[in-house]
């Protein structure tokens, strides 16, 4: 069994692409689902009710709005999430032509703009991550060759480490992260909060102030982890995607998992150097 998990392990690594395409396609895919769902947030007074939401993002033209109006018919709306969660099956799925997955992966990315203005409350950074790594797949299969895929693979890698590079350091001129008082005020909330977790935390504040230092100093820390052609890389990765099983267990971000792990092989793929062509 751990023979094959390691050789599973290895094909994903050799894969940077096809691994982020699949697994950000799993993003989508519960996104999808989950607005298909919740037809509530866009009903009349809700989150997201276009009366209200319509003059949030205003549109240049008038063809542009006509198209915004058309979009937010419930019918079109459901039929769009239909059409975006049957491409990121094409996606998961074991298929391999690259002119196939290529018009996957641009279909979620442009459907993405087009939806945007209808869930604009309720959105992510997991829907930021997915768009991007959607993107860059589409124009990396779209060039066709070797060089193009790998580019796009690089691509990911460097925005991930941007990402959490950026995360900690925005976080630092915050006064509650740098006293370790930032991960007890945010359980404490009814948004992202966790009861149980939090009663842990303030039972016992100098591991909640170990804790909130320690994500600080790993989001700051991580662009290092490219030094040395990726010595820690794995390590490093490991770190933080536990880090997003937690936050997926206790604040609820579960779609943030999918989306920032897709792109781990193509993280380890930069700091080691090596490119990839599926």
């Amino acid at each position: 069994m751990l023979s094959r998990l390691r050789k599973v392990a290895e094909r994903a690594c050799a894969t940077p692409l096809t691994t982020a395409e699949r697994l950000s396609a799993a993003t989508h895919l519960l996104s999808s689902l989950e607005y298909m769902v919740r037809r509530a947030d866009r009903e009349p007074g809700g989150l997201n009710d276009w009366t209200h939401t319509r003059a949030q993002v205003p549109a240049k033209t008038r063809g542009i709005q006509s198209v915004r109006d058309f979009i937010a018919r419930e019918p079109v709306t459901q039929a769009l999430h239909g059409s975006r969660a049957l491409a990121a099956a094409v996606l998961i799925s074991p298929v391999r032509n690259n002119t196939v997955r290529m018009a996957a992966n641009a279909y979620l990315t442009v459907s993405q703009v087009l939806v945007y203005p209808r869930h604009l409350f309720g959105t992510d950074g997991s829907d930021q991550v997915s768009f991007l790594v959607q993107t860059a797949a589409a124009l990396g299969r779209a060039g066709g060759t070797d060089a193009t895929r790998t580019a796009a693979v690089q691509f990911i890698g460097a925005q991930t480490v941007l990402s959490y590079g950026a995360s900690g350091w925005a976080k630092l001129p915050g006064d509650a992260w740098r006293s370790g008082d930032a991960l007890a005020k945010i359980m404490r909330t009814q948004t992202y909060g966790d009861e149980w977790f939090f009663k842990q935390l303030d039972r016992y504040p100098a591991v909640s102030r170990a804790i909130c230092h320690a994500v600080l100093a790993l989001e700051c820390g991580f662009p290092l982890l490219l030094l040395r052609k990726g010595r820690y890389i794995e390590a490093g990765l490991l770190v933080m995607g536990l880090f997003h099983l937690a936050n997926a267990r206790f604040m609820g971000l579960s779609r943030f998992a999918w989306a920032f792990v897709s792109t781990y092989p193509s993280v380890r793929a930069l700091a080691k150097g090596t490119g990839e062509a599926s």
